[in-house]
């Protein structure tokens, strides 16, 4: 970054290779993996992180700064095109891997890696359903809430760094999680019920 602000050329380069990924990434999660203007953005936000590079400080953490420079970016492609309902988060996958719906969404938000019944679930016929179903849902979250679980969730940054990424506070940052994971709670539970009640139903096939 030093070398960078000095206009070394090759020391950007390297900043596009090790960010790109995390950027594009971010940029579909957020947009939507169908937003035509995916790839514009992530090159728009790499214009100004070259624009901008005079307002890193040694202190921040460059990954933190990129991170910022990119919400904002999409910040504001999301109020060009004028529409929230027209976003669209890449999928059931994207932010929850395979967990939906009751507490397993609140378990999903703290742990990563916690193996749910709602897992087992979306593995069976109830697949499609409850894809389907964590796809509008988290597409109907707030804007603020959904950018708080998406870095939290999918791109692994702890409370302060996705509060400097937003742009706020830590305790703010808590808060957008604990709402998002209520509202995904109340959105998602009868379809999760459901989908339980339909396997628990079935008829076992004869021997």
């Amino acid at each position: 970054m030093e070398r960078f602000q000095k206009g070394d050329a090759t020391a950007f380069e390297v900043l596009v290779h090790k960010y790109q990924a995390p950027v594009l990434s971010l940029v579909r999660r957020y947009l939507g993996s169908r937003s035509p203007g995916v790839e514009d953005v992530g090159q728009e936000v790499f214009l100004r992180i070259w624009r901008a590079r005079d307002t890193w400080e040694p202190r921040a953490k460059v990954g933190t700064w990129v991170y910022r420079i990119t919400v904002n970016t999409c910040l504001n492609e999301i109020r060009r095109l004028g529409a929230d309902k027209n976003r669209r988060v890449a999928g059931f996958s994207a932010v929850f891997g395979d967990d939906a719906g009751g507490d397993a969404t609140a378990d999903a938000l703290a742990d990563a890696h916690a193996a749910t019944p709602v897992e087992r679930l979306a593995s069976d016929e109830a697949d499609e359903a409850l894809r389907d179903a964590v796809a509008r849902a988290v597409d109907a979250l707030p804007a603020q809430q959904r950018l708080a679980v998406v870095l939290s969730r999918y791109h692994d940054l702890g409370y302060e760094d996705v509060a400097t990424a937003m742009g706020t506070t830590v305790p703010a940052v808590k808060s957008l999680l604990t709402r998002a994971r209520d509202h995904l709670r109340r959105s998602l539970a009868s379809v999760v019920r459901a989908s339980a009640s339909s396997l628990l139903s079935s008829d076992p096939e004869p021997l």
